[in-house]
C-alpha cells in the first residue's frame, strides 16, 4: 500500500509540474505578448496579424501532430513535449539575447507563441491517456496546481516587466522550456511507462470516414467551444489594452492575470467531488453559461479593482469549464480515442485563439478596449449558450 501510495503521488507531482509549465507559458509569454512586440516597435494591429499567424500555424501543427501519433504508435507524446520544450528553450533564448537583429528576435517569438498554444493539448493527451491505461495520477489536483502556477508566474512576471522590461518575458519564458523538459520525461518515467497499451475499438465500416463524423454531437460541442474560446482569448491576451483604459499597466496586469488562475483552484482541487454531486455535462453547461459573467464585469468596471472582481467570476466560469470540458471529451468518445478527443478540444482553443488574436488588436486600435470586451462578451453568450443546448448527457462519476 505505502508503495502504490508513492506511485501515486510522484506520477501526480511530476504531471502537476507537467500542468504548471503547460500554462505558465500562457501566463509569461502570451499574456505578455503584447508587452514584449510593443518594444519591437508594433502596433496593436500588427500584434494581432502575427500572432494570428502563429496560432494558425499551431492549429495545423496540433492537428497534422495529432493524426501521425494515432497512426505511428512509436512516437510518443512525451517525446513531443520534450522537442517542444528544446525548441522552446532555443527561442526563448535568442529573444532575450541583447545582439540578436530586431527581425529575427520577432521570428523566435514567434516560435515561441506558435508552441505554447499545441501544449494544451498534449499535455492533457498525455495524462488522461496514461490514466484510461491505469496511470495513478491525479488530474484534478494536478490541474488545480498548474493553476496555481500560472497565478505565480504571471504576478511575477507582471513585476518583473514592470521593474526590468519587456526582457525578462523571453528569460522566464526560457527557464519555463527548462522546466518542460524535465517534467516530460519525469512523467514518462513516474505516470506512464510500462502501463498497457490502450485497445482501440475497431468502427464499422462505414464510420471510418473520419473522427468528427462518428461523433457528430461532440463536433458541435468543439463549435461551441471555439467560440467561448474567442471570447476568453480576447480579454486574457489584450488584458494590458484593457488596463491602460482603466488607469492601470504591466503590474496590475499581472495582478489580473493571477487573480483568474488562482480563483480556479477550488473547482480544480474539488472537481471529482462535484461530479459525485452532479453529472459531467450539466457542469460544463453551467461552466459555459457563466463565462459571460467577466465580460460583464469589465465592462461595468472603471478601475483596476474592478477588473479585479470580474477576473474571480472564473472560479465558476472559463475555470469550471476547463476541466469539466476534459473530462466531458473522455466520456464521450471510445477508449482508444484520448488523444484524438484531447486534441481537437485543445484545437478548439488555438482557433479561438486565433480568432481573438487577429481580431483583438485591431479591434483596440480602431474602436477601443471596452468594444473588444463587448465582442467578448457576445461571442461568451453564442458559444455558452451552443454548449448549453447540445451537450450530450454523461455517466455518472
Amino acid at each position: 500500500m505505502k508503495h502504490s501510495r508513492l506511485n501515486k503521488w510522484n506520477a501526480t507531482a511530476a504531471y502537476a509540474l507537467l500542468q504548471i509549465v503547460c500554462w505558465g507559458f500562457y501566463a509569461v509569454t502570451l499574456c505578455f505578448s503584447s508587452n514584449v512586440l510593443y518594444g519591437f516597435g508594433f502596433t496593436d494591429s500588427q500584434i494581432s496579424m502575427l500572432l494570428g499567424i502563429c496560432t494558425a500555424i499551431s492549429f495545423v501543427l496540433q492537428l497534422v501532430l495529432a493524426e501521425v501519433v494515432t497512426k505511428h504508435p512509436k512516437i510518443k507524446v512525451w517525446g513531443i513535449l520534450v522537442t517542444l520544450g528544446i525548441v522552446m528553450l532555443v527561442s526563448n533564448f535568442m529573444v532575450w539575447l541583447p545582439k540578436v537583429p530586431a527581425f529575427a528576435a520577432v521570428g523566435f517569438f514567434g516560435i515561441a507563441c506558435m508552441l505554447l498554444q499545441t501544449l494544451p493539448s498534449w499535455t492533457n493527451a498525455v495524462g488522461m491517456d496514461a490514466i484510461k491505461r491505469g496511470s495513478p495520477t491525479n488530474y484534478s489536483i494536478a490541474r488545480g496546481i498548474g493553476s496555481l502556477g500560472y497565478s505565480i508566474l504571471a504576478y511575477l512576471t507582471g513585476m518583473l516587466v514592470r521593474e526590468h522590461g519587456y526582457q525578462m518575458v523571453p528569460l522566464v519564458g526560457a527557464i519555463c522550456s527548462l522546466a518542460l523538459v524535465s517534467a516530460a520525461i519525469w512523467f514518462h518515467f513516474a505516470g506512464e511507462r510500462n502501463l498497457p497499451e490502450a485497445v482501440e475499438i475497431q468502427p464499422k465500416e462505414e464510420e471510418k470516414s473520419g473522427f468528427l463524423k462518428q461523433y457528430p454531437m461532440f463536433a458541435v460541442f468543439l463549435a461551441g467551444s471555439i467560440v467561448l474560446q474567442f471570447s476568453h482569448n480576447l480579454v486574457s491576451n489584450f488584458m494590458y489594452q484593457i488596463m491602460l483604459v482603466k488607469n492601470g499597466g504591466a503590474g496590475e496586469q499581472g495582478i489580473a492575470s493571477a487573480i483568474c488562475a488562482f480563483v480556479e483552484l477550488p473547482v480544480m482541487f474539488f472537481f471529482p467531488l462535484l461530479m459525485r454531486k452532479m453529472r459531467c455535462d450539466k457542469w460544463v453547461r453551467f461552466a459555459s453559461v457563466f463565462t459571460a459573467a467577466k465580460c460583464i464585469g469589465i465592462l461595468l468596471s472603471a478601475t483596476p479593482y474592478g477588473v479585479y472582481a470580474a477576473q474571480a467570476t472564473q472560479m465558476l466560469g472559463y475555470g469550471l469549464y476547463t476541466i469539466s470540458s476534459v473530462n466531458y471529451a473522455e466520456m464521450v468518445v471510445g477508449r482508444g480515442e484520448s488523444v484524438r478527443a484531447q486534441t481537437y478540444l485543445g484545437a478548439t482553443s488555438t482557433v479561438g485563439n486565433l480568432m481573438a488574436m487577429s481580431a483583438g488588436g485591431v479591434i483596440c486600435q480602431h474602436f477601443g478596449a471596452q468594444t473588444m470586451v463587448m465582442v467578448s462578451l457576445v461571442a461568451a453568450l453564442i458559444g455558452g449558450g451552443t454548449i448549453l443546448f447540445t451537450a450530450e448527457k454523461t455517466r455518472n462519476y
